[in-house]
């Protein structure tokens, strides 16, 4: 069995959401959340730390880019307070 990662890299793409002129997965807002709210996650239960890259994001609307992008590192913030608190997900 190999080793596990002592690092991951995410890359947190934007271009999935519903108004993407290039992405073509249709996730909401909400839908890109539970997508970091999952990496994180699994992440933290694996133990392996995380380094998290913005990526794409052709939106109609740039301030939805924002907001996804802005959304993801509040999140990746969070899940850096509860790692450094010493909080570890379970399951």
């Amino acid at each position: 069995m190999a080793a596990p990662p002592e690092l991951a890299f995410y890359l947190a793409g934007a271009d999935p959401h519903e108004n993407d002129r290039l992405g073509r997965l249709k996730l909401s807002l909400e839908g890109l959340a539970e997508r970091d709210r999952r990496v994180f996650a699994r992440l933290g239960r694996l133990g392996i730390p995380v380094a998290v890259s913005m990526a794409g994001g052709y939106n109609r609307d740039l301030h939805t880019t924002v907001a996804i992008h802005r959304r993801t590192l509040e999140l990746a913030h969070a899940h850096w307070q509860a790692w450094a608190a010493g909080q570890r997900p379970h399951g």
